[in-house]
């Protein structure tokens, strides 16, 4: 009884509804994931989604939920699971099966079995009909067995094995989406002009995630403008080994990262840090730090004291130009890189500190999944490609002729009808001579 119990389950899941069932609840619920903000501090969601959503779903029915981690929750791993054994069994016990079977030869010797074919008549035979129906199948590209008076024929045979290898490509984004989840991470990096880095500043781990030592250093910083707006900005970087000599150098922009030992960094932020001014009798430098504005702008102001006065200083943006201000708010002047903090003054300002934003991902089920997908594209449309087969069962006096097809059954009808039609020519024919 077990056994049956048993044997009935494997027999469900191997079904193609289950399968198709389970599609759409893995599609489903991988939504969730596209319009819920993933990997989040808690305090996030206890503060975006105090209000409840159709009056229940608030932050505590996420995080319960793991709603906040789809893609890494037990019961999204179960439904993939659960999914790759249902691809693979209905693989083994149905479309192997059914490719080999398509591919063995077997005759209809009766009459009653082409009534059962989609397309099948009977016509009047002649004794060369025979090499006249095989010189005319051959044209249609048929694969063809014959043993005396009868004959089988089939083509088309990619449309039996594609689907067998559309579960095989949706294996292979399964084993991508698993190998994603438990292999990655992704890095925040906030650094100034010159800094050496490592990577110490992870927002997401995968479980089998070991942290890569590199180093990697910030050569230069610079934003691009057009028409007085932000146009582009991009970091120069080199990965350096442990000893300090480069092995790679790159500037990255957005949508443009390096790629390192399958670590791609992407310029992803940017930010003011500081004014840098120079003493000209002593030759010292001096660093002020820029305050960011409350509007959120990449703008920062700075307060600089000379002869017990006190003096601010305002960059907009990243345009190498400063705005000076008294300390009544009034305008003084617009400085420039080079120029004094003002008249008589023994400083001169000679750099805008900025810093970097970068953003490092590893994720080496990238590849896997491009070529699952690219796979799965290419092998579904192979699929629609019809399967069809042709029997003749030749008698003495009549020839009984059928065919079918999976797909494209008025393809096959109007390639049917001319192939009778030219047999029937030929019977014509040979009747008027022999007159």
């Amino acid at each position: 009884m077990k056994f049956f119990n048993i044997k009935k389950i494997f027999k469900i899941i191997s079904e193609l509804y289950f399968g198709i069932f389970l599609l759409a609840l893995i599609a489903l619920t991988s939504s969730f994931g596209s319009f819920i903000e993933q990997d989040e501090p808690q305090n996030f969601y206890k503060e975006n989604y105090a209000k409840p959503i159709y009056g229940f779903i608030d932050s505590s029915f996420l995080l319960n939920f793991g709603l906040d981690h789809v893609y890494t929750t037990w019961w999204f791993f179960s439904l993939l699971l659960l999914f790759g054994v249902s691809l693979i069994s209905c693989t083994i016990t149905r479309q192997f099966p059914l490719f080999f079977i398509s591919k063995e030869f077997f005759f209809k010797r009766q009459e009653k079995s082409f009534f059962e074919l989609s397309f099948s008549t009977k016509i009047q035979s002649l004794y060369y009909f025979q090499e006249l129906i095989l010189g005319k199948i051959q044209t249609f590209h048929f694969y063809l067995y014959q043993k005396r008076n009868v004959l089988y024929g089939y083509k088309g045979l990619i449309g039996r094995i594609s689907p067998i290898l559309v579960h095989f490509s949706l294996i292979i984004i399964l084993t991508g989406a698993f190998l994603g989840a438990f292999w990655n991470f992704k890095v925040q990096e906030v650094l100034p002009k010159g800094e050496i880095f490592h990577i110490q500043n992870p927002l997401r781990v995968g479980w089998f995630s070991p942290i890569p030592q590199i180093n990697t250093r910030v050569n230069d910083f610079w934003v691009e403008y057009q028409n007085n707006r932000i146009h582009q900005f991009y970091s120069n970087l080199s990965i350096l080994d442990n000893l300090g000599k480069e092995i790679k150098q790159q500037t990255i922009s957005v949508n443009n990262p390096l790629r390192y030992n399958q670590i791609d960094f992407y310029q992803s932020d940017w930010n003011l840090l500081g004014i840098r001014i120079k003493d000209k009798e002593t030759k010292k430098i001096y660093e002020f730090p820029l305050f960011p504005f409350e509007n959120g702008t990449k703008s920062g102001i700075t307060w600089i004291k000379e002869k017990n006065e006190i003096k601010s200083f305002v960059v907009d943006q990243f345009q190498q130009t400063i705005f000076t201000y008294d300390e009544k708010g009034n305008f003084l002047a617009e400085k420039n890189m080079g120029d004094s903090m003002a008249e008589n003054s023994k400083f001169i300002i000679i750099e805008i500190l900025s810093s970097t934003g970068l953003l490092l991902k590893y994720d080496p089920s990238i590849l896997i999944l491009y070529t699952g997908f690219g796979l799965l594209m290419l092998t579904s449309s192979l699929s629609y490609l019809p399967y069809t087969q042709i029997w003749i069962f030749q008698e003495k006096k009549n020839c009984w002729i059928g065919s079918s097809t999976n797909r494209g059954k008025i393809q096959l009808e109007i390639e049917f009808e001319n192939f009778l039609r030219y047999l029937e020519y030929q019977i014509n024919k040979t009747i008027f001579v022999k007159k």
